[in-house]
Parts: C-alpha cells; structure tokens; sequence
C-alpha cells in the first residue's frame, strides 16, 4: 500500500507540473498569466480514476511553488489518496485511449476485456462500469468524427520546440552477425538543426536520455519537446525528467507520422544520401558507425536546407539559423543537468542495511534501517547511487554496490553466547 501511495504522489506532481508548464516556459496563448489560469481552471480533470476541478489561486500556488522549490515542490507532502479509490492507474487510462483512438468504434465492454487480457487493470478491482464511466465522462477524447489540424507551422525561434524520433538504422558485422542498429534523433523545429544524435543496439528510454542530456549540455534547454508515444519516450522516469529541467512535454497522435514530419523528413534524407553512400567494410563496430554519423551531422547542420531558404537566404543553413537567437536561448549547469537525469527510486532499508535496484543491492549508512528512502541512481553507471534529501532537495550520503569480500575482512566486535 505505501507503494502506491509514492507512485500516486508522483501521478499527482507530474499532472500538476502540466498544468503550469506553459507559465513556466512562457508559452501560453492568454494575453496573461492570470487569463491562462482561471482558463484551465474551468476544466475538469481525472486524477487517479476521479473527476477534480481547481480553482486557478490553487493552480498558481503550484506554480509559484515549482518557481521556488522546482518539481520536488509539487509532490504531495500529505496522504495523497484520502477519500479516493485506485481504479484506474495512468498506464491503464493511456492504454484506454490508445485502444479508443486505434478501433474508434470499438465498443466499451470490448475496450475493458482488452485492457484485462492485456494486464494493464484488474478484474477484481475494476468493474465494467468503471471503464465505461471514464468512456462516458471524456467523449472530447474519442470523438469519431474530429478532424486533425495537419497545417504546417514552424516555431519563431531556436529551442521553442524539439522533435525527437528513432528509425531503424542499418545492419552492421559484429563478431560475424549482423546487429541492427537505432538511431535517436533530435532534430530543432525552428532551425532544422539536428542538435542529438546517435546509433544504439537498442532503443529504450535510457539511450533516448543519454542523447538529450547531451543536446541539452550542448545547445541548452527546449521551451518543448515533441515524441513518439513507444515505451522510449512515454515512461515514468522521463516524465520526471521533464519536469525538473522545466520542459513541457508533448506526445504526438498515435499512428500520427505526419505530425513528426521534420524529424522523419531528416531520416529520409539520411538514408536517401548519406547511408547509401556508406563503405561497409569500413564499419566494424558501432563507435565506427557513430563516428560517420557525427561528420554527416556536422556537414549537415552547416549546408543551405531548402526550407530555410524559402523562409530567409539570409539564414539557410541550420547552423546560422539557430545561431541567429542564440541570445534567446537558456542553459542550466551541468550539475543540475547530470542530477536531473538520474532515476528514482523509493525503497524500504532491509535490516542488514541494503537496498535492492533494479536487482542491484547498495549498502545504506545504518541510521536508514527499516526505513523508506528516496534513492536516485544512474541508469547507465549502477555504481554510483545517492540517497535523496526531500526536504533540503539535495543528494546526500553515496552509497555503494555491495562488496561481501570486502565486508568479510571487516574486524567485528566480538558477541558473547
């Protein structure tokens, strides 16, 4: 039970971060923030299987309480699900409406035996009425017959939107098979500047944040940042990832390629020009195929791209272009960044002082026995963990992989019998 309970404070900070997101990344339309709030606090809203309204000075106290404390300040501090009922959890809800905009016609007790088989709900805590009640109450979410606004747009300036992507990459030999490769790209909607990019074995929400961490290291933070909805880029972790460093995050239409068109624009021209030009022979491993990768990216970025042209010659190239509001551009310290992009966890201290991640045991100072701590961890490094301080929001106490050989040569205090 406490687990759900961490799970649902960060369900609710997270839907508190997108509410005030445009205020933070001043994109919101209203002519002023005020405007903007009481404009969303006129909606309804479902949190955690509930409709909610709030009013907009709640709303505002959120904001000014990320402006002074960032995302630590929207978890709940108190119990978070007093008077409520864990029907139906975020991935069941996302699921939901997956399936309503896939099969638009597809019935609702269809849509409830589909998310029972698949595992995504329990149907022992959750009946039929249930899910054709969150059917019922969000009908905006599935209307049929909306038509999808598909005019193009370019965003005013560098950094007011991202687009990130993967595509399938090519084959290489590697010990004499041959290993298909992804690659992760994110390409500046203003610009057309491609500001990350790398090939990977796999694709997976871990290498998607090790190619924006370093774009964010390199070419500062985006207002917005414009994904796919597969597993990579839709996941908890990247969520609170979002929301430390200030970004709003959006999730294109599923089956919606034309949405992510100036991301899969770039892959066709990368493998219309330089993939098939290629030297196979010259790739032996995939630092091999990075490597090119990089002198395409950098060649690609400083010549004259046809859509910069026609919008100004002055700026035809995607380098020159981005460079052009670089004054307007924010950067974060690179300590907040590498903070940032840590994983979370929350987890109880066994009595002999450890905790279990992601099937990693560390060893915690004593004093945290037999209580919940917030750990936050390197995904990609699993050496190197802290315990997180909540209230002064700051990592405390490294801890560190156990070691069973060293601690046996650890002198112990002698116990009588």
């Amino acid at each position: 039970m406490k687990k759900e309970k961490d799970e649902l404070k960060k369900e609710i900070a997270l839907f508190r971060y997108g509410l005030i997101a445009p205020l933070i990344t001043d994109t919101y339309e209203e002519s002023s923030q005020t405007k903007y709030l009481k404009n969303i606090a006129n909606k309804t809203y479902e949190i955690n299987g509930r409709n909610e309204k709030y009013s907009w000075q709640t709303i505002k106290n959120w904001y000014l309480a990320y402006k002074s404390g960032g995302y630590e300040a929207l978890i709940p501090k108190t119990r978070s699900d007093a008077c409520t009922s864990r029907k139906l959890n975020t991935d069941a809800i996302n699921q939901l409406i997956d399936i309503k905009e896939k099969y638009p016609h597809i019935t609702g007790t269809l849509v409830y035996q589909k998310l029972s088989e698949d595992g995504f709900i329990n149907p022992n805590d959750v009946s039929l009425s249930t899910v054709l009640k969150y059917i019922r109450d969000n009908k905006s979410k599935f209307n049929e017959t909306a038509v999808i606004d598909r005019r193009a747009f370019v965003m005013e300036h560098a950094n007011d939107c991202w687009q990130a992507d993967t595509s399938h990459g090519p084959y290489i030999l590697i010990n004499g098979k041959k290993v298909l490769t992804y690659l992760i790209a994110i390409i500046d909607d203003a610009s057309r500047m491609i500001v990350g990019a790398k090939f990977f074995f796999n694709d997976n929400g871990i290498n998607l944040q090790e190619v924006m961490k370093n774009a964010i290291k390199t070419y500062g933070i985006p207002k917005k940042l414009f994904v796919d909805n597969g597993k990579t880029y839709k996941n908890e972790q990247f969520n609170i990832i979002c929301a430390t460093l200030g970004l709003i995050l959006i999730h294109a239409r599923p089956y919606s390629g034309a949405s992510k068109g100036k991301i899969e624009r770039f892959f066709h021209t990368m493998k219309a020009t330089w993939m098939r030009g290629l030297n196979w022979d010259e790739i032996n491993s995939i630092d091999d195929l990075n490597n090119l990768l990089n002198e395409f990216i950098n060649n690609y970025n400083n010549s004259v791209h046809s859509s910069l042209e026609s919008e100004d010659s002055t700026y035809a190239k995607p380098r020159e272009r981005w460079f052009k509001d670089v004054n307007l551009i924010k950067k974060l310290d690179n300590n907040f960044i590498d903070i940032a992009f840590l994983h979370e966890v929350t987890c109880k201290i066994r009595s002999d002082a450890i905790a279990n991640i992601k099937g990693n045991q560390y060893e915690v100072p004593m004093k945290y026995i037999n209580q919940r701590v917030r750990i936050k961890y390197d995904p990609i490094e699993y050496e190197s963990a802290w315990i997180y301080d909540d209230i002064n929001k700051k990592l405390i106490s490294q801890i560190k992989m156990v070691d069973k050989i060293a601690n046996s040569k650890i002198k112990r205090k002698s116990t009588l019998y």
